[in-house]
């Protein structure tokens, strides 16, 4: 039997041209997740994985199709994720992810490119069906299936998503109620209306203004093309074990959370390149996922998009204490957490808004972080080395971000960039901001004991 449901209205977003969530573009957005290993790949394994993976996940399996007007999830039992193999190196992964893969046959895909020394494997998936958690989930099994092939083993398919379920906004409706977005949408509006009232007494053009002012961003200095070999770029910071492990314990020592402590290191390194002088507000994105929202709570193995979004303020000098400002971040994370900020957020956004609601909601970050959290080390066969995991998500003219991961000990930052919107040599310098502020903190950890 055809399995079909309609894209909720925070789905069709992703599968409209020029929409955004708050200040990100979203339309048509590809997510790319894949590991770097060095060994023999085996194709024909590789596809019989992907195949259990669709078989497994109805979201992977299934087609957006028009039907009376309306679009809808229709999943195809037939579907065979196809799996394109050819000779590539790094600069070939790159050329691959600033490439907007077809998605009219199928929403999952994935490619191997064989290197001389190294080889990567790749996922494509619309963005539209899986976030972050639920794609690293899915490599995750993805190699688990692949180890056990190679062992001479197959792995039952999973239960936890054969059948269609609703878009993330669909399932909040559940546990949120209509009066709790009203309360939500009226503080924003009286939160607009200050901004406003400062802004007119400080003789500014329009109230509307007043939420962008009140964040200075991190200034554009592409050209509007962006780089020719590819407009998408990062500059990665990788640790070793031994460092992520000061960050953590850093974090346990100060009583916030590694996620706020990065928040407080990025604002930090962001503030050296806005040229502004004295004190200024700085604003942190945060993509938030939605899952403990849900009653019952979805799995991460779930494949679906449940990802929204939050800011956290402060004020932010030249030599600020990144310690100090992950602090500010906690707390304020924690009091947007308690007030349920991300679910009422995704599910306000829906809404028609007023003028300067909505601007006060899509006012862009200075930095926004995705922290995907802490990951087991894959499965692999013996044969097999891994060096690293890689996931990008870019669209043009999304505001620069930092894509965090940890994988077993390490702790990867990708700092990741529009390069028509902000250059090679600026991003590199947050980048090395990043790393002096991370190196900072590990050192006033040691010297406070």
């Amino acid at each position: 039997m055809t399995q079909q449901r309609l894209l909720s209205p925070f789905e069709i977003g992703y599968f409209t041209t020029d929409s955004h969530l708050g200040s990100v573009p979203i339309g048509g957005m590809p997510l790319f997740i894949g590991s770097v290993v060095r060994g023999e790949l085996d194709a024909g394994v590789l596809r019989r994985v992907l195949g259990e993976l669709a078989a497994g996940h109805v979201l992977l399996r299934s087609r957006v199709a028009t039907v009376d007007g309306v679009a809808r999830f229709v999943a195809d039992e037939t579907y065979v994720p196809p799996l394109e193999e050819r000779d590539g190196e790094t600069a070939d992964y790159w050329t691959l992810v600033n490439t907007r893969p077809a998605f009219e046959d199928g929403l999952f895909h994935a490619v191997l490119l064989r290197g001389a020394t190294q080889s990567r494997v790749v996922l494509v998936i619309h963005h539209g069906i899986s976030d972050g958690r639920s794609a690293f989930a899915l490599l995750d099994e993805m190699w688990q299936r692949y180890s056990a092939h190679a062992s001479g083993t197959a792995l039952p398919l999973l239960d936890s998503d054969r059948e269609l379920v609703g878009g993330v906004d669909e399932l909040l409706a559940r546990v949120t109620s209509d009066a709790e977005v009203d309360g939500f949408l009226a503080q924003v509006e009286e939160l607009a209306a200050s901004f406003g009232a400062e802004s007119a007494a400080s003789g500014a053009e329009s109230a509307s203004l007043g939420a962008e002012s009140a964040s200075p961003m991190l200034p554009r200095d592409g050209d509007g093309v962006g780089d020719h070999s590819g407009r998408f770029a990062l500059r990665r910071i990788e640790l070793t074990a031994s460092r992520t492990a000061e960050v953590v314990d850093t974090a346990r020592a100060q009583g916030i959370s590694v996620n706020s402590l990065l928040a407080g290191a990025a604002l930090a390194a962001v503030r050296t390149e806005v040229p502004v002088t004295g004190p200024v507000p700085l604003m942190c994105g945060h993509a938030a996922d939605l899952r403990p929202e849900l009653s019952p709570r979805l799995p991460a193995s779930t494949i679906l998009n449940c990802a929204s979004g939050a800011g956290t303020p402060a004020v932010v000098d030249r030599d600020a204490d990144p310690l100090a400002l992950g602090a500010i971040v906690d707390a304020s994370m924690r009091e947007l957490l308690d007030t349920r900020f991300p679910a009422l957020f995704m599910r306000a956004s829906h809404r028609p808004l007023d003028p300067s609601v909505a601007a006060m909601l899509s006012a862009p970050p200075a930095i926004a972080l995705s922290n995907m959290g802490r990951m087991a080390t894959h499965s692999l066969p013996r044969h097999l080395e891994f060096v690293r995991d890689e996931v990008f998500a870019m669209a043009a003219g999304m505001p620069p971000k930092m894509t965090i991961f940890t994988v077993g000990d390490r702790l990867t930052i990708q700092v990741e960039y529009d390069t028509a919107e902000h250059s090679h040599a600026q991003m590199g310098r947050v980048a090395e901001a990043m790393s002096d502020q991370l190196a900072r903190v590990t050192r006033v950890s040691v010297v406070r004991g």
